[in-house]
């Protein structure tokens, strides 16, 4: 065929070679395995952020209950379910729930809250907050310390290496907080270590301790991830002498 003068041959363009189906596969399974790497990457990397955030969070809680104490010569008793994140009773004394919950709003604490107006953690599973109730509530009493000799003294709660408390690494702490990981829906309720924790008694839905044992391990995926922090009962004495409020 003559266009314009010129001759077009249609056989003369090169054939182009297309990709098998062997090609094709092999390129999706190195995709695949490139993609599943970056993937769990920023999941541990996510991990890794929400639990430095919550131990940040943790001690700022812990921070605040010693500087409640120093205020008010006493701990505040935990929230519940049903408190707006106040303490409860208001006020203190006989706590309604000894194993309950960080009373953000008495603490004037600020953070992501449920619908309950429990202060959550990153993994929007409420922190956990338990009290002493040795001495006849004595720490949650206005003035209940002051009326205990100091050397009688005996805040009850400890943490643990073992569900059996074999190896205690603290005892004698006045409260204990704590939050339930990212596991605190599935694998917390099942695991030994975490269920002494927090699996012993359902209160309103959520999960909660029952003794004055706690554990405290490495991090192992799947069977602890728990993060707890306690405050020291040497450490509450000194900052209430230091404010007045002892002896």
């Amino acid at each position: 065929m003559l266009i314009a003068g010129r001759r077009h041959d249609v056989k003369g363009f090169p054939r182009q070679k297309g990709f098998s189906l062997l090609e094709i596969a092999v390129v999706l399974v190195i995709i695949s395995i490139l993609m599943g790497g970056i993937l769990t990457t920023l999941s541990q990397t996510r991990e890794s952020n929400n639990r430095n955030r919550t131990e940040q969070q943790l001690q700022e809680i812990l921070d605040a209950l010693y500087g409640y104490a120093q205020a008010f010569g006493r701990l505040p008793c935990p929230a519940t379910a049903t408190s707006s994140g106040a303490e409860s009773p208001l006020g203190g004394g006989a706590c309604t729930q000894v194993h309950g919950f960080v009373p953000s709003a008495t603490l004037g604490l600020s953070g992501s809250v449920n619908a309950a107006g429990l202060l959550m953690d990153p993994w929007l599973s409420p922190y956990r907050y338990t009290v002493t109730t040795a001495n006849g509530n004595a720490f949650t009493t206005t003035n209940g310390m002051r009326t205990v000799t100091m050397g009688t003294l005996a805040p009850d709660l400890r943490v643990c290496l073992d569900v059996a408390c074999v190896t205690v690494i603290a005892n004698r702490l006045p409260a204990v907080v704590m939050s339930l990981g990212a596991d605190w829906a599935t694998f917390g309720a099942t695991s030994p270590l975490q269920v002494e924790n927090s699996g012993e008694v359902t209160i309103n839905g959520y999960r909660h301790g029952n003794d004055v044992n706690f554990v405290t391990a490495s991090y192992a995926e799947d069977l602890f991830d728990d993060l707890l922090v306690w405050m020291s009962s040497s450490v509450l004495y000194t900052r209430l002498i230091a404010a007045g409020q002892l002896p």
